[in-house]
């Protein structure tokens, strides 16, 4: 039970927080709550900062390889609304994937095909 409350819990901090993150960004300004909640309001901006940053993380690749088979010019405005949506709420953009995975991949390939010839 009390991982289902802690999960709880999580779901309700970050739903919160995404609602005040949004509602700064809307407002300009970091919008003040009352001096007994300040301190659950901060910690709901942060939960939700970081559930955002790890959703946009693992949108980002499905999004780009839509906006392949896409014209140019439709995108190059989805990629730029994407942009300019996530950026509104301060919501970085991920770091791209490290090359380390493709090199392990061909190293692993280069090695069954060597084995298959060998064998």
């Amino acid at each position: 039970m009390p991982t289902v409350i802690e999960q709880a819990k999580n779901a309700a901090y970050t739903s919160v927080g995404i609602n005040l993150l949004v509602t700064d960004a809307l407002v300009g300004r970091e919008v003040s709550a009352p001096n007994q909640l300040a301190e659950h309001a901060a910690a709901a901006r942060s939960q939700a900062a970081a559930t955002l940053t790890d959703f946009r993380g693992r949108t980002e690749p499905l999004a780009t390889k839509v906006a392949e088979r896409l014209p140019e010019q439709v995108a190059d405005a989805m990629q730029t609304g994407r942009n300019a949506a996530w950026s509104f709420i301060g919501i970085d953009a991920p770091k791209p994937a490290k090359a380390t995975t493709a090199k392990k991949t061909t190293k692993k390939a280069a090695k069954k095909t060597n084995a298959e010839q060998a064998g």
